[in-house]
């Protein structure tokens, strides 16, 4: 609310508990990440999660940043979260976990936690075990759209976009999820 008497608005008091979630995504390259999982990305982001995508290959970042995610090489691995973060996502590339060792640490300490929704896509991610579970993700019709902008940055010509994303889900499920059970 404006202080009239100073012109200037007061602090919002509440600004320093509110927590930012984040989604870490890691990927071998942004084609792959976008067209597995583009829509769910895009809705996260639009939705105020911090999305972070961490690629093999990155030589092609404009289509995860039309998605409004920010991206960074592998070799620099998913940090701690911050203060006023939760990793509340981890979604990765299943052929990732068998192939880089860091990505299967990080799966399976996800995981040990409890408290981080793990995704996969691709190959089955064996580090999810008999805890997988097929989920579907129906994106918005803006993030259809953005997703179709990402593909087209990709080199597609006129590419189609489904209107649902097929993923794995594994551990901690929040009861709120926006990734429906397929009952496969």
């Amino acid at each position: 609310m404006p202080n009239r008497a100073q012109g200037r608005t007061a602090p919002d008091a509440g600004a320093a508990l509110r927590l930012q979630y984040r989604l870490d995504v890691l990927g071998a390259d942004a084609g792959d990440v976008v067209r597995a999982a583009g829509g769910w990305l895009f809705d996260r982001a639009l939705a105020g999660w911090a999305v972070g995508v961490w690629l093999i290959d990155t030589r092609d970042l404009r289509a995860l940043t039309v998605l409004g995610a920010r991206v960074y090489p592998f070799v620099d691995a998913p940090a701690p979260a911050a203060e006023d973060e939760v990793v509340a996502g981890l979604a990765v590339a299943g052929g990732l976990v068998a192939t880089e060792h860091a990505v299967g640490a990080l799966v399976a300490d996800a995981l040990r936690t409890g408290s981080t929704e793990v995704v996969s896509w691709g190959e089955p991610c064996p580090k999810l075990g008999g805890r997988s579970t097929v989920v579907r993700y129906q994106p918005s019709a803006a993030a259809r759209a953005f997703k179709r902008q990402a593909l087209i940055a990709l080199g597609g010509a006129d590419p189609s976009v489904e209107t649902v994303e097929m993923l794995r889900c594994g551990g901690y499920r929040p009861l709120d999820s926006d990734l429906v059970t397929t009952g496969n």
